[in-house]
């Protein structure tokens, strides 16, 4: 018989495994279908991605444990060491949950994982559903999500000793991480019950958290493991700090009946676990909480439809959406009674990482979940007295990684137009950050110290070059709670607070031949004396002076005064220069969080044109198994979202940047029967460029379109380019055909040279209307001081504007000269006094239609 079973059991396992793939494929073309979970699940910058199901922001998460994992618990090529209910997406640093592992065996029950790892085999990952064999069992374990509870499919060979071993105080890796913990077995109505007080989680706080599972069977025995003793027929057991505790079920199965379990957890009692289990989950049918599975992820999948992309473009985008579409976690049913009625959104890795792509994705895609979230931020503070970056596992944590971006996120929705939250709550919550959590030096200073211990707990984390201007931007979004909630003084004082960014300026700071960086800054006043290249560079994680990232990446993050930095650095053509050198020689690090918008800021000084081509750039390092990094709670996958969809958040107010799609079409579902639908003619990876744009038919007069447009619905159009500067919208710098290249090059480090007398003209296509030109100068003092600026109408040159005794402030300088004219296709700019004058670029500035 034993060689029948060995001839028989792959025929039974193939059997089975069609069956389970034939039960997930139904309905045909369903969305559910196409996320690939395999995507990101690497741990050396590469997502760190969860391999088990859920439900969109679903509290419950399962998903297999491995010996040596990722921080999401699991790494492909290890065996099995058995299923966590609770796990962390992305996440770096000190590892979160891997709680309440589930692990079923075959002959006597084994506690210590490494005794009872299992090589795998016939997986199957899906968003749905995960199955997998435990081949060293011959147990085929499927699991399927509802939103706090799982149900689990166990389908053992016949045998009586079929074991489930619940392990309830480990977390990621095996690691005890308990300060205390108990659990009790009902073996008559098949059910246990267990709890931990965890500790070492990626938050520093313990964390309460209960389980409750119930069996379809009845155990023929049980027991308990007590740190490393086994009480065979111990029905309870209790357990102190960095001690185990575990316990175990046998039963005896058939081969065709499987054990069916289902658990809940809870991080407000073991009462509250058993009601949303009894809830969620009321009967014993795995395929109805899996069909209820796939109609939730087909209707958050659903908001967004693309066409016009391969198989696999098309299953990475909703790979995508899938990964920003589980955390942060909504659980607010499980909470007190006295607090059901307000939401409770919880899991926030951090805000720091998902403020910049993943709320403004939710704030078009989800008002409701939009407005939930900045609700909860409010009711978090009403529970804790504070609403921290981190809020993990129901706990704050004041992380320190930048400031208090709880302000950025309430800030920004205000100013998107968020509807149903009321601003004088808000401004509790910013007004305390603001004048409490700031202290005492950035209060006192106007900066963080270098060393400054205060006010973060973790200081690692808190450096005086990206907490000052961190602060700063949490200041301006303060201040936009401030004046809406009545305060006008606050917020006038708040305002001015946002340039605190330029107390950590340094204007002698030196790199490349660039001058003026963001620098760390003693109490006492002076610089540190460090290379602006100096720091975390993705590879040694080296925090010198800034959290992850350098001087050139965080002197480009003065998100709410872009127009002062662009004069800080010289003006806007040596600010274009320096931002397309940085990006060139890889001095930005355009796949980590604080240089997100970094690319899109050639917008600012009409070039759309290069946002085009390095949001082209940032897009090549999504590839199409791995995100670049840690996929930080949604903060990558939102960001390719975006990015693919042609549109990227223009954070401190409430635009988006417009860098044109890369597929042709999108229609995006809105709340309230409203669509959006995005065309691009001509889209592709070799026409990454804007030749033009409207909406709803209108011409569209900036390389922008607000949140109320997109909320609106309607049809956002594009015609896309393989060459750059066709689109002349207004503010753009058009790309012209010159007899004097190095006034065109987009560069102050080249000249023109030439004397009284000489010229150098501009050709476009057509004619086109200019409400500006700007002149810019080099590193010489060798300046224009007079000149005419003319254009050609088929006949003749007319003088459009006339300049003599001008002066430039300091080197590279860029300034900007008004027109009132017609179109011309053909401009001149002529020296009128002066000999081997230097001008480093002209730009011809569009405008509107002509006057």
């Amino acid at each position: 018989m034993p060689g029948l079973r060995a001839k028989l059991s792959p025929l039974l396992v193939l059997i089975a495994l069609t069956a389970f793939t034939a039960a997930m494929a139904e309905p045909d073309r369903s969305l559910y279908k196409l996320p690939a979970l395999t995507v990101g699940l690497g741990n050396d910058n590469e997502g760190d991605t969860i391999p088990g199901p859920a439900r969109p922001n679903g509290s419950i998460h399962p998903s297999p444990e491995t010996p040596n994992p990722s921080n999401a618990g699991y790494n492909p090529a290890e065996p099995i060491s058995g299923f966590a209910q609770l796990h962390s997406q992305g996440s770096g640093g000190v590892t979160t949950y891997g709680t309440f592992l589930l692990s079923p065996q075959v002959g006597q029950a084994a506690f210590d994982e490494a005794s009872h790892l299992s090589p795998k085999a016939d997986e199957i990952l899906a968003a749905d559903a995960y199955s997998v064999r435990l081949a060293r069992y011959d147990t085929r374990v499927e699991v399927t999500p509802a939103h706090y509870a799982a149900i689990y499919r166990l389908s053992y060979p016949a045998t009586d000793q079929a074991q489930l071993v619940f392990d309830v105080t480990r977390k990621i890796g095996g690691l005890v991480a308990s300060d205390q913990a108990d659990v009790k077995l009902y073996p008559e109505a098949g059910k246990i019950v267990g709890h931990v007080k965890a500790k070492g989680y990626w938050n520093p706080a313990l964390i309460d958290i209960w389980f409750v599972a119930k069996f379809d069977q009845k155990p023929t025995a049980w027991g308990v493991f007590d740190k490393q003793d086994r009480l065979s027929g111990a029905v309870e057991g209790k357990t102190g700090p960095d001690e185990r505790l575990g316990a175990w079920q046998t039963f005896k199965t058939a081969a065709g009946k499987p054990l069916l379990v289902k658990i809940a957890v809870s991080f407000t009692s073991a009462e509250t676990a058993e009601a949303l289990l009894d809830r969620e989950i009321p009967d014993w049918s795995f395929d109805r909480v899996r069909r209820d599975a796939q109609t939730a992820w087909n209707d958050r999948l659903g908001e967004i439809e693309v066409s016009g992309l391969s198989g696999a473009q098309t299953r990475r985008f909703y790979t995508a959406l899938y990964h920003a579409s589980i955390q942060p976690r909504d659980r607010t049913l499980d909470q007190p009674a006295k607090e059901l009625g307000r939401p409770n959104w919880d899991d926030h890795y951090t805000l720091w990482d998902t403020y910049r792509t993943l709320f403004p994705l939710m704030s078009v895609l989800r008002p409701g979940d939009y407005k939930a979230n900045l609700n909860s931020l409010i009711h978090t503070f009403d529970k804790f007295g504070a609403a921290d970056t981190a809020i993990i596992g129901g706990q704050n944590y004041h992380v320190g990684q930048g400031g208090d971006e709880v302000d950025n996120v309430l800030g920004e929705a205000l100013l998107r137009g968020a509807k149903g939250v009321d601003w004088n709550d808000a401004w509790r919550v910013t007004h305390f950050n603001a004048f409490e959590r700031r202290r005492p030096r950035y209060l006192e200073a106007g900066y963080f110290g270098v060393g400054d211990l205060s006010p973060e707990p973790n200081n690692q984390r808190a450096k005086s070059g990206s907490s000052t201007p961190s602060f700063a931007l949490n200041d301006y979004f303060a201040a936009q709670v401030a004046r809406r909630a009545g305060h006008a003084d606050e917020a006038e004082f708040l305002l001015k607070r946002s340039q605190n960014w330029r107390n950590v300026w340094n204007p002698d700071a030196e790199s490349d031949g660039f001058k003026g960086f963001v620098m760390p800054r003693y109490p006492d006043g002076r610089f540190q004396d460090i290379d602006p290249k100096i720091g975390w560079d993705g590879k040694v994680h080296n925090n010198v002076g800034f959290y992850e990232g350098t001087a050139w990446i965080y002197s480009y993050d003065v998100l709410q005064d872009l127009d002062g930095l662009v004069e800080a650095m010289g003006g806007r053509v040596r600010f274009n220069e320096r931002l397309n050198h940085a990006l060139d020689v890889g001095l930005i690090d355009i796949t980590n969080e604080p240089s997100f918008s970094t690319p899109w800021l050639f917008h600012n000084l009409g070039r759309a044109d290069l946002s085009s081509y390095w949001a082209g750039q940032v897009f090549k390092h999504f590839t199409d198994t791995a995100y670049p990094g840690d996929e930080d709670a949604g903060a990558m996958s939102s960001n390719y979202v975006f990015n693919r969809l042609g549109l990227f958040p223009k954070l401190g107010g409430d635009l988006f940047y417009l860098h044109g799609p890369r597929h042709p079409r999108s229609l995006i579902h809105l709340e309230g029967g409203r669509r959006l639908e995005i065309l691009a003619a001509k889209a592709g990876p070799d026409h990454p460029y804007i030749a033009g744009a409207n909406f709803n038919g209108k011409p569209l007069s900036a390389p922008f379109v607000s949140q109320a447009q997109l909320l609106a619905g309607g049809v956002l159009s594009f015609v896309m380019s393989g060459t750059p500067g066709q689109w002349a919208y207004d503010g753009a710098v058009l790309a012209v055909e010159t007899d004097a290249p190095a006034l065109t090059d987009g560069k102050t480090s080249t000249v023109w040279t030439a004397s009284a007398g000489q010229s150098a003209r501009f050709t476009r296509p057509a004619p086109v209307c200019l409400k500006a030109y700007t002149v810019s100068v080099g590193a010489e003092q060798a300046d224009p001081s007079a000149w005419r600026f003319s254009g050609f109408d088929g006949r003749r040159w007319v003088t459009l504007d006339e300049r003599r005794g001008e002066r430039f402030e300091h080197r590279h300088a860029t300034r900007t000269f008004a027109l009132k004219t017609k179109a011309y296709a053909r401009y001149r700019l002529s020296l009128t006094a002066g000999k081997s004058v230097e001008v480093a670029e002209v730009e011809l500035i569009a405008g509107p239609a002509c006057r």
